[in-house]
């Protein structure tokens, strides 16, 4: 039972995408690079699931309060 309420738990978690970009640069001089600039840019794009807005966002405060009432007192 454990193991399931945990594996829905962790499959229901939000993931971050991001979008990297590498550049690399340098001068060489007598086969030795000198002046080397390394510079990544990654763009982030989080998508924030069902769950999280409904645990987080004001509008569903109401719901998340009726629900946890409702689970409470079927207990």
């Amino acid at each position: 039972m454990v193991k399931q309420v945990v594996l829905i738990l962790f499959l229901l978690t939000s993931s971050v995408n991001a979008d990297c970009v590498y550049e690399a640069s340098g001068e060489v001089q007598g086969d030795k690079i000198i002046n080397k600039v390394e510079k990544v840019v990654c763009d982030e794009e989080e998508k924030s699931n069902f769950v999280v807005q409904f645990l987080t966002e004001e509008k569903y405060q109401n719901a998340l309060i009726m629900f946890f009432g409702i689970i409470l007192e079927n207990i």
